[in-house]
């Protein structure tokens, strides 16, 4: 996703070695690094495909321009591409739990702190959004690149109780569709993962008109 950088990844993961472990009915002799590296990789699909984070995880994200709206957009979207705003900065992940600063760049690249009273978190939608206060003034002089970065935390909390079973169920059935497949994937057309997961996500899967 195009401007997002993580800075500080989740602390715990959604489902625990031992869960893994007796979901995939594993010998003793399976390396609790495999089981650790299916974990993670079962929790990036599930987050990429809904659009969230699970577990709180710090994140910047940059935008371009603030306060107006370019008359002509140009080049490859490769992700979400709200950096052009006019009415607010849209964040890239959901859920929010908190903005911790917000920065401001200008041409030399000197970096500022956006005072907090210019700005409200509204975090009562899907997508959260930094909204302009009455009074407030956006940022000025800023470089033409990244000249704005929001840092803020994102997910449903710090344990895994946070998270929703319906997405803990999907991240299992996940791990079990790759360890299944293991060294299968070189085949034409490689294996698909099942149906199941997709419908277990959808609810919380954040769509984007861009």
């Amino acid at each position: 996703m195009s401007g997002l950088v993580e800075v500080t990844g989740p602390a715990v993961e959604p489902i625990s070695r031992n869960e893994a472990r007796e979901h995939l009915r594993l010998d003793d002799d399976v390396d609790d690094s495999q089981v650790r590296a299916y974990i993670t990789a079962a929790r990036i699909w599930a987050e990429n495909y809904t659009g969230r984070k699970f577990i709180n995880t710090t994140v910047d994200q940059f935008f371009d321009v603030a306060g107006r709206d370019p008359l002509l957009r140009e080049g490859i979207k490769t992700g979400y591409s709200g950096n052009q705003i006019k009415d607010g900065l849209e964040l890239g992940l959901s859920p929010v739990a908190s903005v911790s600063e917000i920065y401001a760049y200008d041409d030399d690249n000197s970096e500022s702190v956006w005072d907090a009273s210019n700005y409200y978190v509204d975090t009562a939608g899907m997508i959260a959004r930094v909204v302009l206060r009455d009074g407030g003034s956006w940022p000025t002089d800023l470089r033409n690149a990244n000249g704005i970065k929001v840092r803020y935390v994102v997910g449903f909390g710090t344990s895994p109780n946070s998270v929703p079973e319906p997405i803990r169920l999907a991240i299992m059935q996940y791990m079990t569709f790759a360890y299944e497949h293991r060294g299968d994937f070189e085949r034409y057309p490689p294996p698909t993962p099942p149906a199941i997961l997709t419908t277990l996500l959808q609810p919380y899967r954040v769509v984007r008109f861009i």
